[in-house]
């Protein structure tokens, strides 16, 4: 049976209200008082009514965060970072995935919403429809997208440079002579996508370049994408003499079909992935890449969301992380 403060009141000999002030930590009572009843109640093995303590302070000390694909090791990297700020604020978090469907999106917002949390902490779904701009904008608790962004809303998000990052490692493959890179892109509905096609385009018309459609194809973002399309672009002749991938999830793929098919990487095909995941360095051969500061998001979006939970009247501003290229042994 759960313990309630009468069952503490009845232990200690004192009122149900002292006993109740004692675990607010009330000041106006002695320090021996409170450290009876809160010793006492330990004992008993008490486990506080957060929902009523919410109640009387208008806050839960909870956030909602709403991650987008539970298969890629890359959201668990950023949720870290924002479970860590939150424990250090004395926050909880409430933990759900999308699995990229703008309706469960809107479900879990709206549940979210029914457990009262203070804010969220969303990788929204790149669907700008009207109906889902409103979900967002009708809100009236603080949210952050950290790495992503949504039409209108950018101000809400910390994003990491992607046109900038993807636009980088075409121009050095371009540098190393190469002309036909196979580029697998992520999911249109995800706004990196976008931004990281953006990139592609600006690198080849930056070396006055043609860029040919059919070296791009579009994947889910899964390994087993990245091995398909590969077989499949190798089956339909393309002869890539490089392939620069969305995700480092793809290149995994990649590297696998490349070395069923007897290719050697990099002496006949180069290979770069993106994001940089911990598993990445170990991989054979271990992947080059582009490093996004994924801890770092978490932890800085919470502590915006914090901000701005403290403070309502706070004014949101994009924040933008500089990324980099790590060369290891799939790129000469």
């Amino acid at each position: 049976m759960s313990i309630l403060l009468k069952d503490i009141a009845q232990a200690t000999g004192f009122s149900i209200n002292t006993v109740s002030r004692a675990m607010r930590s009330d000041p106006k009572l002695s320090e021996e008082t409170t450290a009876l009843i809160q010793k006492t109640a330990q004992e008993l093995g008490y486990i506080p009514n957060s929902v009523a303590a919410s109640m009387r302070s208008n806050r839960s000390n909870m956030v909602g965060i709403i991650s987008a694909d539970s298969a890629n090791p890359f959201f668990s990297e950023v949720v870290r970072g924002v479970e860590e700020a939150a424990t250090k604020a004395d926050y909880h978090i409430l933990l759900a995935s999308t699995e990229e469907s703008v309706k469960k999106e809107a479900e879990l917002v709206k549940m979210f919403l029914c457990r009262k949390v203070d804010g969220i902490i969303s990788m929204p779904v790149f669907d700008n429809s009207a109906s889902h701009l409103e979900l967002y904008r009708t809100l009236r608790i603080p949210f952050i997208f950290p790495g992503r962004r949504l039409e209108g809303l950018v101000s809400h998000s910390i994003l990491h440079s992607d046109r900038d990052g993807q636009r980088k490692v075409i121009e050095h493959l371009l540098s190393k002579g190469h002309r036909k890179i196979l580029y697998i892109a992520g999911p249109k509905k995800v706004s990196n996508t976008i931004d990281r096609l953006a990139g592609v385009a600006e690198a080849y018309a930056n070396q006055a370049l043609e860029l040919d459609p059919d070296y791009i194809v579009e994947a889910s973002g899964h390994i087993e994408d990245g091995y398909y399309l590969t077989n499949l672009a190798l089956n339909r002749g393309l002869g890539f003499t490089a392939v620069a991938c969305f995700n480092d999830m793809l290149a995994m793929g990649v590297l696998k079909s490349l070395g069923e098919n007897n290719l050697k990487v990099p002496t006949d095909i180069e290979v770069f992935g993106y994001d940089n995941l911990y598993m990445s360095q170990f991989m054979q051969p271990s992947l080059s890449t582009v490093d996004v500061p994924k801890y770092r998001l978490g932890y800085v979006a919470m502590e915006t969301l914090l901000s701005h939970i403290q403070d309502p009247s706070l004014e949101y501003s994009t924040l933008d992380f500089p990324t980099r290229l790590v060369f290891r042994e799939t790129t000469r």
